[in-house]
Parts: C-alpha cells; structure tokens; sequence
C-alpha cells in the first residue's frame, strides 16, 4: 500500500470516529436546542421555588398571603424572578384559599423524560406545556 493510500485511510477513519462520537453526543445530552430548554426549565423550576420559599415565610412571620407577585417581589430584601426567562411573561398566581394557592409557568420539557428527572426535586415534576403546582403555606418549613 503507498503512504497517500494509508494516509487517505486514516483520514477517513478519523473522521468516521469524529463523527460517531458527536452522534453518540447528540444521542445521549441531546440537541443544544434540547439542552437550552432543559436550561431554561430548571431555571423556571427554581423561580417557582423561590417563590414558594418567600411565601412561607411571610406565612412564619404571621402574614397572610401575598395579594400578587409584585407585591411580594417589591419587599424589602426580595429578589425574586416573577416572569418566564425566555418570554419574560409573568407568572401566574393565584390564591385559592386561606391558607393555599397556585403557581403555573408554561415548561418546554417534560420532567416524566428520565434524562430530566434527576435534575428536578420531586416537588416540582411537570409535563410540557402550562403546568400549575398547588400549594398550601407552612409556617414551620422554610
């Protein structure tokens, strides 16, 4: 065999192994489309929980349910994110009762996709699409 025949060959096998590997990649994490909604999800699932978080506790300093997410967001000390990432519509909420009420967001991804599950606390699992989380405030938890 010449030396530009097994050059050429090698060439070739190195690109066949290149591109199985980014195929392999792509199989595996997904699309960067996927991993960017992935991304935005999360981020999406830590604002509900921060929220939540700061509607506790309000409800251990004694106080009642906030009258919107503006208002709670507008407290003294409170950053929090009330709108999507992407869209930066605002979250919807809802009090429903005394002592409930409801977060919704519109997710891009389904948490039931066992390459998400390990990235959500179970409390926060949702379809895609519009997903609401019904709460109820407890003043002992933080």
């Amino acid at each position: 065999m010449k030396n530009g025949n097994v050059g050429r060959s090698l060439a070739i096998a190195a690109s066949a192994v290149v591109i199985a590997t980014l195929v392999a990649a792509m199989l595996l994490l997904g699309s960067p489309q996927s991993q960017r909604e992935s991304r935005l999800d999360r981020k999406r699932e830590q604002d509900m929980e921060s929220i939540a978080l700061a509607i506790n506790t309000r409800a251990r300093e004694g106080k009642p349910l906030p009258a919107s997410l503006e208002v709670l967001s507008s407290e003294p000390g409170l950053r929090l994110a009330v709108s999507d990432p992407q869209t930066r519509a605002p979250y919807v909420y809802a009090i429903t009762g005394s002592d409930r009420y409801r977060l919704c967001a519109v997710f891009a991804t389904d948490t039931g996709d066992a390459s998400r599950r390990g990235w959500v606390d179970q409390d926060w699992l949702h379809g895609a699409g519009r997903h609401c989380f019904e709460r109820r405030v407890d003043p002992r938890k933080t």
